[in-house]
């Protein structure tokens, strides 16, 4: 028999090389400077080599610079991500900087050497008589458009909560609204109460599978159908055999 229920196909997204690559969209934030300026040496020595000479230090006279003793602002400096608007940089590796991403649009990267913390929603007043009350956000992050991506290189993700929800809200006509967990080697839900409810339940094991209860259980269908693989093999010469003897009768 073949599984009825195929292991879906991973989520391109979970594997998009931007995640792999997202420590080279971070680290680097310091890279691009206003030391590399044109002079007249890079030019020929010409009326137009002084022409472009002239033309290239305008592209890079417009920015802004302040040092300070253990932080600098930058602003109009080239980098790896666009044309920088704003980079503060501290002297221990650390900073954050708005950066070019075309017309009207501009990207934020931020570089922490250390931990980032937030405390929030101290003065946030909430009644909890039950889980399903109204929310009300002490952090709340809108994507419009795109992927939320939380990759961690070498630790764990733990989220603790009074209550913990997952919605998949996209609708079946795009093709969306899945929830889909990929693990490596166990996945394992531990709760005095597990509920599954769906319009149909599939449950395939490649190799074996266990249902058992230390106290009861019973399975209850309108029709059930139960079979192995050896019942097919009976079935198969019982109705070889009850063929030939339908053929004896005949003669």
């Amino acid at each position: 028999m073949t599984d009825s229920f195929p292991r879906p196909t991973e989520d391109p997204r979970l594997i998009d090389p931007i995640s792999d690559n997202i420590d080279d969209l971070t680290d680097n934030i310091t890279e691009g400077n206003i030391d590399a300026l044109p002079t007249r040496g890079d030019f020929p020595n010409t009326r137009s080599g002084a022409n472009q000479y002239s033309e290239a230090k305008k592209l890079h006279r417009d920015y802004d610079l302040d040092i300070k003793n253990h932080y600098r602002v930058e602003a109009g400096q080239n980098s790896p991500y666009g044309n920088v608007s704003y980079r503060v940089l501290t002297n221990n590796g650390s900073g954050f900087a708005f950066c070019e991403d075309g017309i009207n649009r501009e990207n934020l990267q931020t570089v922490v050497s250390g931990r980032s913390v937030e405390a929030l929603g101290k003065s946030i007043e909430r009644n909890r008589d039950a889980a399903q009350d109204e929310m009300i956000p002490a952090k709340l992050v809108k994507c419009h458009n795109g992927d939320y991506v939380i990759d961690c290189d070498n630790g764990d993700i733990i989220l603790k909560a009074d209550n913990i929800k997952i919605v998949a809200k996209g609708t079946s006509d795009t093709n969306d609204g899945d929830i889909q967990v990929f693990a490596n080697k166990n996945v394992m839900i531990d709760s005095p109460d597990v509920r599954i409810v769906g319009s149909n339940l599939r449950l395939t094991a490649r190799n074996e599978f266990t249902i058992s209860a230390k106290v009861s259980g019973g399975i209850v269908a309108g029709l059930l159908s139960m079979a192995s693989s050896d019942d097919f093999k009976a079935s198969i010469l019982m109705e070889k055999m009850t063929s030939l003897i339908n053929a004896l009768k005949a003669q």
